[in-house]
């Protein structure tokens, strides 16, 4: 897994689930506080009940999430995980590994908190993404 250059960078987010409704430039803000961070199959991402200090991308490789009572999602890339637990405050509420070698970005919510602090329109483009119900949602809606 080779390292992003920084348009990379900004192609990926822009295609995250996330980030979707956000503009070219609020991209590249965000882009400046992505730090790329490579796990091993295996390895722990974070566990539950650890405080909620960073978000994730997945770029490439699987992660597995996994609650308390044992069930477990894989995840790819374009997705991220580990945000409502820093928006909302609360505890990781699942633990996170990585199912195959993988390669993520990671923001910092101290940093995310500051970028957001001062970009009024990037909070309303995440307003928007977490208001707006999933495409096949709105299929099933419009059967």
């Amino acid at each position: 897994m080779s390292e992003l250059a920084g348009i990379e960078t900004v192609l990926f987010l822009q295609s995250t689930d996330l980030f979707r409704y956000c503009t070219a430039e609020q991209i590249l803000r965000l882009a400046t506080i992505a730090h790329e961070r490579r796990f091993d199959a295996g390895d722990t991402i974070f566990r539950i009940d650890d405080e909620p200090s960073v978000l994730y991308c997945v770029v490439q490789g699987k992660v597995a999430l996994e609650n308390g009572a044992g069930q477990r999602e894989e995840i790819g890339p374009l997705t991220t995980f580990g945000v409502s637990e820093i928006l909302c405050g609360r505890l990781r509420s699942r633990h996170a590994s990585a199912a195959t070698d993988a390669l993520l970005l990671s923001m910092d919510a101290e940093d995310l908190f500051d970028l957001l602090a001062n970009n009024i329109e990037i909070v309303k483009a995440l307003f928007r993404q977490f208001l707006t119900p999933p495409a096949h949602a709105r299929a099933e809606d419009e059967a």
